[in-house]
């Protein structure tokens, strides 16, 4: 089995973004995979979602999504006042976005192809940010210093028991809180794939990456690692794919294959899109039984 993998699309944030996305169709195609799997941060505007998502409308494989944290954002004060948040985006809107696209929204759907599982979440991180630490990122990574700054101010996780007391403004749950909401979802999801004597292993997609060996030099863990200990107290785990970070890694953690392969914010240097998608598109390959040549 063929699993193509990127994230990190940030179709919003330069044309180059935008326009590099029919080059990885193209790539795509030639590929042909069996499955292909964006592990988030396509955009906040529902709108370059969609357009993003039915990009790769040509291809004929199983197509999984999960969002990250850009996806979730409610880019309006206002709205965000009158009680719209980022569960509705999440649980809602977002879903409904991937199925009109022909994707899987793995966080609300775990799959099974061919003996393999997968299941997925944001995967959220249960850290607190703040200015005073911009001293100790290394400049190349300040992106991830602005993306939680963002976050606080962008992703807004609503309190529903205020709500339903007639608080006029939304209360956001802190983000400890929702990462342990999310990974208790995914665990379950992990479980019930397990159960099913079929699935001989399980891949995992978050957008966050869910162990330290994915973290940079310099750079405070950026998701939550209880996702990593979920992963890795499911003997059938077998890979994890992730994003956010904007570096590719292929590295084996306690018996777990970890990998990730973003775009990230494109500059406007000279290079060509073709050679563009070979920097943030990645293949592995999963074993099935009839690949293995039987005993004699």
């Amino acid at each position: 089995m063929r699993i193509a993998y990127t994230s990190d699309l940030h179709v919003d944030i330069s044309q180059r973004n935008w326009e590099l996305v029919p080059y990885l169709v193209e790539v795509l195609k030639l590929v042909d995979p069996d499955v292909l799997v964006i592990a988030g941060d396509v955009s906040p505007e529902l709108g370059d979602l969609e357009y993003a998502l039915d990009c790769f409308a040509p291809l004929r494989c199983l197509k999984l999504f999960v969002p990250g944290n850009h996806d979730v954002w409610v880019l309006s004060e206002e709205m965000q006042e009158l009680g719209h948040d980022s569960y509705e985006k999440y649980f809602f809107y977002l879903p409904d976005a991937c199925k009109r696209n022909g994707f899987v929204p793995l966080w609300m759907e775990p799959v099974t192809l061919r003996g393999v599982g997968f299941a997925g979440s944001v995967g959220w991180y249960d850290h607190k940010g703040g200015k005073e630490t911009q001293a100790a990122f290394p400049r190349e990574h300040h992106y991830l210093l602005d993306s939680m700054w963002n976050d606080m101010r962008w992703a807004c996780w609503g309190d529903i028991s205020f709500m339903m007391d007639g608080v006029p403004s939304m209360v956001r749950r802190p983000d400890g809180e929702v990462a342990r909401e999310f990974n208790l979802r995914l665990d379950q999801d992990i479980e019930m794939l397990a159960g099913d004597a079929r699935v001989s292993e399980i891949v995992v997609v978050t957008h966050y990456p869910p162990f330290d060996e994915l973290s940079v030099e310099g750079v405070p863990f950026s998701g939550s690692r209880d996702t990593g200990g979920i992963l890795l107290s499911h003997p059938k785990v077998s890979t994890s794919i992730s994003g956010h970070i904007h570096d590719k890694r292929d590295l084996l953690v306690k018996g777990v294959r970890a990998v990730r392969c973003p775009v990230g914010y494109l500059g406007w240097e000279k290079k060509k899109y073709q050679d563009m998608v070979m920097e943030c598109l990645e293949v592995i390959h999963i074993m099935e039984e009839d690949d293995f040549i039987p005993e004699r």
